[in-house]
């Protein structure tokens, strides 16, 4: 991607797409690449990792006109159709103005739609007509191996016998994927070959782990009860085969042991991997148990853990890095993942084998 005359533009979009594209363009700025990022969501300028690769001479670019459009005028506009038209006519004209002016040369975003959210379609269609390549990087690592590992995608099987087709994906010039297991998948749900290029997952790179956890355990103080074990338990998201009824009474037996329990939802949010202000008063009452929140990075908690249970996301290797006690409990989610038979995890089938373990 290194090109001395232009300069490649990141889309900054949620929590969890920064954490895995700050790698990206923290190494690119800091080795000379010219690297511009523009928040076309929700604004993270205090984020620790914006604030480390500011300082590797990556900078932020946004459009005023572009702004005040998207974020005032746009709502204001009752129908469809003339979102729509204001939209296409905004994308002509400012965004290729604005492209041009900042000298773009590459645009890279988060996976999903050739359009994507927010205030990505204002710079990504501009961008295909200009002839800029576009490319879109993964959100993080994908563990499992079986196809129908959510509901959407076991949905669309039963219905049509095939995975949910990602044909639109072919828009971008190049579209990154952790594995080759995913590069399979990808290729079933229709993308093209040639557009997919394996580069594994930036975020649990060896260089840029290190960085990251010791950027998230500078001044973290909380403590912990030394004359008890820290047991960290991280959340997935419900709708990948979970069950959810298994993991919270698992939950709720572990905080009846003499342990210092830490439950960390998964940051989509509420609806798709936490728990219930009804679900954490239950747990509450059951023992010693915590809930960490958004502003508590899992590279810290990591750090205070003595064993970690995960059962799905991809935290796990985070866990690995920093060479904890790892426990994947079998029994909370059907899919079938990398880590199954690897020995790098106990593998527990029973709330009395996490238990014991």
């Amino acid at each position: 991607v290194k090109n001395n005359q232009k300069n490649v533009l990141f889309l900054l979009r949620a929590y969890n797409d920064l954490d895995h594209m700050a790698p990206i363009v923290w190494k690119m700025s800091s080795i000379s690449i010219p690297t511009l990022y523009m928040f076309v969501d929700k604004e993270f300028r205090d984020d620790y990792r914006v604030k480390y690769f500011e300082k590797s001479g990556a900078r932020e670019i946004h459009s005023k006109s572009l702004d005040q459009y998207h974020n005032n005028l746009r709502k204001r506009l009752r129908w469809s159709v003339l979102i729509k038209l204001f939209d296409h006519l905004l994308i002509r004209v400012l965004g290729r103005r604005f492209l041009i002016d900042n000298n773009i040369g590459v645009v890279v975003a988060e996976w999903g739609g050739p359009d994507g959210k927010g205030k990505m379609p204002f710079v990504l269609r501009p961008a295909r007509r200009l002839g800029i390549p576009t490319v879109a990087v993964p959100h993080g690592y994908h563990t499992w191996y079986n196809n129908d590992f959510n509901a959407a995608t076991a949905m669309a099987i039963k219905k049509s016998g095939m995975l949910p087709q990602l044909k639109n994906r072919n828009l971008y010039t190049y579209y990154i994927v952790q594995s080759e297991n995913i590069k399979r998948y990808s290729i079933e749900s229709g993308i093209k070959k040639e557009k997919l290029h394996v580069l594994g997952s930036t975020r649990f790179c060896k260089e840029w782990s290190i960085i990251n956890r010791n950027l998230c355990v500078q001044g973290y103080s909380q403590g912990r009860d030394l004359s008890r074990p820290v047991v960290l338990f991280f959340l997935n998201h419900w709708t990948y085969n979970v069950d959810r009824e298994k993991c919270i009474n698992l939950i709720k037996k572990l905080a009846e042991e003499n342990v210092e329990l830490i439950v960390k939802g998964h940051t989509r949010g509420m609806t798709t991997g936490t728990l219930t202000r009804v679900e954490e008063s239950i747990l509450e009452k059951a023992g010693k148990i915590s809930f960490a929140g958004p502003e508590m990075h899992s590279p810290a908690l990591v750090e205070l853990a003595d064993v970690v249970i995960v059962y799905g996301s991809s935290i796990c290797f985070e866990a690995l890095r920093q060479r904890k006690l790892v426990c994947r409990p079998l029994f909370l989610c059907r899919n079938n993942t990398i880590f199954e038979g690897s020995g790098l995890v106990y593998e527990a089938k029973s709330n009395e084998e996490v238990i014991s373990y």
